[in-house]
């Protein structure tokens, strides 16, 4: 299915970048609401932290971007969506640093840079985030050595990992760490489809089984958060999730009420990163999901957060 898929891809890339104006084409086919335009600017001070630069592992290299790495705070891996290392993960990244030591990968395209065309590209143009019948994906495998590092840098402490989107799910893959003990889905929105999702692809995730059987076998608490009415990621992967881990997953799914003004159905996706800068209740609520979510990392983590 997935090389039915990737050969359809160069023609549905044509019609993506034709249509791609102002707004992503992801939203506007999928009929979303666009992310608020507010310009941010690009965080100072988040540079390349590992010892090795760019990171190799695994046959793959890729940059890590990290602000005051020798910080005592315990340490929080932090995914970027599918728009790629924007100045708006990045300043939620800011955010985070305040508690937290973050690591940033760029998984693609460049530091500052937002392009849901690139980030597409890499997931069906190349073979790094090809999941096989059996092991993981390349870029799960290339992660893997992200954590192994972050671990040294932080010896017995326990760590945090945080997916968006396009990496939501894969925190999951991560868990056969046995540090981490805190992970954050956000709408995870794997596996991409152009037109149709089978019943495999709503329970996958776009993990290996190999995957998720690791994950079943840790004892790491998961916090899943996504909008009601997201307009990518499918409700019934959040489902899937809740029957899948009944007593260590913390359902945060926001409810309507929360973030739609005058009762209007709104189409929405992106939770901590593309809607904290939208003006009324839906800002509102991307505010209180990042506060619940820092509060819930520095319990699992056992860090001592000020109230804030």
């Amino acid at each position: 299915m997935r090389r039915l898929h990737r050969a359809l891809f160069p023609l549905t890339a044509v019609v993506l970048l034709l249509i791609q104006t102002g707004c992503a084409a992801a939203l506007l086919t999928m009929n979303c609401k666009p992310d608020p335009q507010k310009e941010v600017a690009l965080p100072e001070g988040w540079e390349e932290c590992f010892e090795k630069q760019p990171f190799s592992y695994a046959g793959i290299t890729h940059s890590v971007f990290c602000l005051n790495n020798k910080s005592s705070n315990p340490p929080v891996l932090l995914l970027h969506e599918l728009p790629g290392l924007s100045p708006e993960t990045l300043a939620y990244a800011q955010e985070l640093s305040k508690n937290f030591t973050v690591y940033v990968p760029l998984l693609f395209g460049k530091k500052g840079e937002s392009s849901y065309w690139k980030g597409y590209w890499a997931y069906w143009g190349t073979s790094e985030w090809d999941t096989p019948l059996q092991g993981s994906a390349p870029i799960v495998n290339w992660l893997r050595g992200v954590v192994l590092t972050i671990e040294k840098q932080h010896p017995g402490q326990r760590i945090g990992i945080i997916g968006n989107c396009m990496t939501g799910p894969i925190p999951l893959a991560l868990l056969d760490h046995p540090k981490v003990a805190a992970v954050v889905l956000a709408q995870p929105a794997l596996p991409m489809r152009f037109w149709w999702h089978s019943d495999a692809d709503k329970t996958s995730l776009g993990l290996s089984k190999d995957d998720w059987d690791k994950a079943k076998l840790s004892s790491a608490k998961i916090f899943g958060v996504r909008f009601k009415t997201d307009c990518i990621a499918d409700p019934r992967q959040h489902e899937w999730l809740i029957q899948s881990f009944p007593n260590r997953f913390r359902n945060g799914e926001i409810q309507e009420d929360d973030y739609q003004e005058n009762g209007e159905p709104t189409k929405v996706h992106s939770t901590l990163i593309g809607s904290w800068t939208a003006p009324g209740k839906l800002g509102d609520a991307s505010h209180k999901t990042r506060k619940r979510v820092r509060d819930w990392l520095c319990q699992e983590l056992g860090n001592s957060c000020p109230k804030r």
